[in-house]
């Protein structure tokens, strides 16, 4: 399966192939990734948070934020990720990013 991460932010897949995005992050800290498809036609399959340490989910420890999508037509999709605290409305987000996905 592709992988996107915050260092390789574009790809290119096969229409109906599966493929991630891992945020890095700490949840114990307020903060967590806000992942939303900008663009394209793309469907989330899953989403769950993997210690860095594994089995070891510790407070204060970081955790690797995965999302693994579904390509669903040909075209470009685009998925926008920020870095904050859902309860902070009014600030701008810590950390921002945008992925490219090519898919045929």
């Amino acid at each position: 399966m592709k992988r996107l991460s915050e260092k390789f932010n574009a790809i290119a897949v096969k229409k109906g192939e599966l493929f991630m995005l891992d945020l890095d992050g700490n949840a114990s800290t307020g903060y967590m990734w806000d992942v939303k498809i900008t663009a394209g036609d793309a469907t989330v399959i899953s989403r769950e948070t993997i210690p860095t340490n594994p089995g070891k989910m510790v407070i204060g420890g970081g955790a690797v934020e995965r999302t693994i999508f579904r390509a669903e037509n040909d075209g470009e999709i685009e998925i926008e990720a920020k870095w904050q605290r859902p309860w902070e409305k009014s600030t701008p987000p810590a950390k921002q990013a945008v992925f490219k996905v090519s898919v045929k």
